[in-house]
């Protein structure tokens, strides 16, 4: 899944935060949390989320496909 943000990069946490809550939905907010919160690597659970989510994009035919460096460094 892919969002873009606009943003300065001159900005405070706090106004950081207000654009990510106008900016992205409620799930993408909470996955970023989970990010945030974890200690570096994606969980195990996240990933597959993920690839669950990628793989009915794909039988849809809307997934926007992402590089395989981004694949292996989600991985």
């Amino acid at each position: 899944m892919e969002t873009t943000l606009h943003f300065d990069t001159a900005i405070s946490i706090s106004r950081l935060a207000q654009i990510i809550r106008e900016q992205l939905p409620v799930k993408e907010r909470l996955e970023l949390v989970t990010l945030l919160q974890d200690e570096g690597d994606p969980s195990k659970e996240l990933i597959l989320s993920q690839l669950r989510e990628d793989y009915a994009a794909l039988k849809l035919g809307t997934l926007k496909t992402r590089t395989l460096k981004e694949v292996l460094d989600e991985l």
